[in-house]
């Protein structure tokens, strides 16, 4: 009666989880929707606000040349008002009727010049607010994508993974995070490099598009302006799809990789970075230089975040049976528990990542540290003699 119990409730829950999973992804699509319907209205937007630019310089144009027009018919009005003997009353009129046909057109022009800077305020007003709910929508759906991914990964068959569920529930809450924290910096990269590029293009294509019938030699040089732009798009593009999975890993090795991977943190923190190898340069199986990479990647994440460091070395030694991998730093360091490296950790998320992926491949790792000390960090993985 038990064993049929419990397969009920297995049953029950797993029914929930289904159902869970499916509203959750109802509700993602639905965020999706909202954010598409809102990026295409910021970039109608953009555009309206562009045109309106337009049209109030033009306004201004003819404002200016009005004003100048006002003040020769009035001028020419004073001038004839005085002169009764030589202008007859035909002309008088005629010069009132024109300096009143000017005020008149001058009038309506400054109130056309009023209603367009309105109408851009209302513009900039509803593009702000636009953008507000984009990047809550986007930020939205991020988060129930981590928590969706979560869901139909380690869920599904939650019927088998009902022992030590508080341990288990603590080790999920940490993955979430990291994902959700690894999906927000690709999405923040894309975010601030690439997509907002590729906005400035579009509006500098609509302004070369209007200039290759006014000035042809600005037209080209916004091209190449725009050329410049679409490749320094590029690069960036490159650089987040090589953080994600570097292809020249499998090419030319962990070494190369590493090396780049130090000059271009180097480039960016200004912190001394120095990578060095000892031993034999072989390669080692696929899995081993992926999860080396990944830990180094991890290790000079906390260094940029944490220690304001000056300097910064790692060194990689391929021994027979084994790889040791140490990474330290001149910084500020911390104070370590005196029981156990990794107890009291969960603040650092970095440094349990790097043991998690340690020991699956059974692997050690130590750590020395000290409040304005440094850290010291060893790392041992055994490998299989080729």
């Amino acid at each position: 009666m038990c064993l049929k119990k419990s397969k009920l409730d297995i049953g029950q829950l797993n029914k929930i989880i289904d159902s869970t999973i499916e509203a959750v992804e109802k509700g993602q699509n639905e965020i999706f929707n909202i954010a598409e319907h809102s990026k295409r209205e910021c970039e109608r937007l953009e555009r309206e606000m562009l045109n309106i630019k337009h049209k109030i310089t033009e306004t201004i144009k003819k404002v200016d040349e009005l004003e100048k027009q006002e003040k020769a018919a009035r001028a020419k009005l004073m001038m004839v008002s005085r002169d009764f003997r030589k202008y007859s009353e035909e002309d008088i009129k005629a010069a009132y009727e024109e300096a009143r046909d000017i005020q008149v057109r001058l009038s309506l022009e400054r109130e056309r010049e009023v209603q367009l800077r309105e109408k851009r305020d209302d513009l900039e007003r509803n593009y702000k607010n636009m953008m507000t709910i984009l990047n809550h929508a986007e930020h939205l759906t991020m988060q129930v994508g981590v928590a969706l991914s979560f869901l139909k990964d380690n869920l599904e068959n939650i019927s088998g993974q009902l022992i030590d569920v508080s341990q288990k529930r603590n080790f999920a809450s940490q993955i979430i995070k990291a994902q959700e924290e690894e999906r927000k910096r690709v999405a923040r990269d894309i975010h601030d490099g690439p997509a907002q590029t590729m906005a400035n293009v579009i509006i500098q294509a609509e302004i070369c598009e209007k200039l290759f019938d006014i000035d042809m030699d600005k037209a080209r040089q916004e091209l190449k302006e725009l050329k410049e732009i679409v490749r320094g798009s590029l690069k960036e593009l490159r650089k987040i799809i090589f953080n994600l999975r570097p292809s020249a890993l499998d090419d030319l090795g962990l070494e190369a990789v590493v090396r780049r991977s130090c000059s271009e943190f180097q480039e960016d923190t200004g912190i001394n970075t120095e990578f060095k190898v000892f031993g034999d340069k072989m390669r080692l199986d696929s899995n081993i230089e992926v999860t080396l990479f990944r830990i180094i990647q991890e290790a000079l994440s906390n260094i940029k975040k944490h220690s304001c460091a000056n300097n910064a070395i790692i060194k990689l030694e391929v021994e027979s049976g084994r790889v040791n991998l140490i990474i330290m730093d001149d910084g500020s360091g911390f104070r370590l528990n005196t029981s156990s490296e990794f107890s009291g950790m969960h603040d650092k998320f970095g440094l349990l990542s790097i043991k998690e992926r340690t020991e699956l491949l059974n692997g050690t790792v130590h750590i020395e540290t000290a409040p304005g000390r440094g850290t010291k960090v060893y790392i041992t993985i055994p490998v299989k003699e080729k």
